[in-house]
């Protein structure tokens, strides 16, 4: 008996995107402390950050899920 399941090509993209979105989140994470009020961030930062929310626009397959290259964190 096998233990291998089948998963539908909607539901593969669907993880696939969850595992880019928390992948995308941590970086976020690691830079939110720059966002408060408090704190002036860069324009570098600025723009790193709006990259990484921008990250998943216009993704309709798992192929380009994985060819997703992060920003570099100035």
């Amino acid at each position: 008996m096998s233990n291998d399941y089948l998963v539908s090509p909607e539901e593969e993209f669907k993880l696939s995107m969850m595992r880019l979105r928390s992948e995308r989140n941590s970086l976020l994470a690691e830079t939110d402390y720059l966002a408060l009020s408090d704190n002036t961030m860069s324009s570098e930062m600025t723009t790193y950050r709006q990259n990484l929310r921008d990250i998943t626009n216009g993704l309709t397959t798992v192929e380009e899920v994985e060819a997703v290259v992060f920003p570099t964190k100035p």
